[in-house]
């Protein structure tokens, strides 16, 4: 006879795109760049942090980047989580290359032919015309953190992802395809997405890029830019 209270639980993983940056707010390129988060972003942290604060979360894993990890913080002590942040290195955002640090309009006027290009060919080859991560490379350090953060909880749990909008997006196009946030949609600043991981088994899309515990829905400007 199977034990059931010895079965492990499905793994329950939120992945929680950082609050607005001052950076996105500007609608600013980031990539790798170091922003922090501006008052909307730390308003829209406390309102996801509240969300969970009914929860019991397991663990709360970052992104290093100073706007992954103070979005992290917040929601931890909104949430009142009382337990040690993990950084994981591999959630960062893509490294962007020569569009770092660059707004639309300063892309076109400094690289005119270049934009043309890059917009003419699938995204999935634009990368390193611009000496940008690959999706490839960006899939490989993010699924390894995945699956650390997976065999730190092999019973199962509820646990806490923060990270980035481009990061996240090409992680949950490869998993679910490429009919999730298809086009340039980017999950919004601070929106929820739920995937649920039963032991030995594919994981399932619960919900995603939820808005719905923000008071308002968040400028969707801010909603495409990395």
């Amino acid at each position: 006879m199977v034990n059931l209270n010895t079965m492990p639980e499905p793994l329950e993983m939120l992945l929680i795109r950082h609050g607005q940056s001052t950076a996105n707010a500007k609608r600013i390129w980031q990539g790798r760049r170091e922003f922090p988060l501006s008052e909307e972003g730390r308003r829209q942290a406390r309102y996801a942090g509240r969300a969970l604060a009914a929860r019991r979360i397991s663990a709360i894993y970052s992104s290093p980047l100073r706007r992954a990890l103070e979005t992290a913080e917040i929601l931890a002590r909104e949430s009142g989580y009382t337990g040690e942040i993990v950084l994981l290195e591999g959630l960062t955002e893509r490294r962007g290359g020569i569009l770092e640090g660059t707004t639309h309009e300063e892309r076109i006027a400094r690289f005119p032919e270049l934009l043309e290009k890059f917009l003419a060919v699938p995204e999935e080859e634009r990368w390193q015309m611009v000496g940008a991560e690959t999706d490839e490379e960006v899939l490989g350090r993010f699924e390894a953190a995945v699956a650390e953060i997976r065999a730190r909880h092999p019973r199962g749990g509820l646990v806490t992802v923060v990270s980035h909008g481009g990061a996240i997006r090409a992680f949950l196009r490869d998993r679910f395809g490429p009919g999730v946030l298809a086009g340039d949609r980017r999950a919004p600043n601070a929106s929820i997405t739920r995937i649920l991981w039963p032991p030995d088994s594919e994981p399932r899309l619960l919900e995603l890029a939820s808005t719905d515990h923000l008071p308002e829905e968040p400028d969707p400007k801010t909603s495409t830019v990395e």
